[in-house]
């Protein structure tokens, strides 16, 4: 059976058991720095919160097509050709589609 010596031996055994611990904790750490980063390379990107955007409604006219930042009149609503915004009608199923 091998016994371990006494004296010096032992305490240079010792101090290099204590020596190679201490070098996980370095090792612990970057472990655990890499599985945040793994953790959070899944997460969805964080999105910025968009700038408002003012209602726009565009009509055709005879020679172009003229933008407001209100809707006209129900009766102008076969003019519409895009808008911006909030529906221009409450009950709009038909018509041009938001862009």
């Amino acid at each position: 059976m091998v016994t371990l010596g006494q004296g010096p031996s032992r305490a240079v055994l010792v101090v290099a058991c204590v020596g190679l611990l201490a070098g996980c904790a370095d090792v612990g750490a970057s472990v655990r720095s890499a599985v945040d980063d793994v953790k959070t390379a899944f997460d969805p990107p964080k999105e910025e919160p968009r700038p408002e955007v003012e209602p726009r409604y565009c009509y055709r006219t005879l020679g172009k097509v003229n933008c407001y930042t209100q809707p006209l009149p129900a009766s102008e609503a076969n003019r519409l050709v895009g808008y911006q915004g909030p529906a221009p009608r409450a009950s709009s199923g038909t018509g041009p589609l938001s862009p």
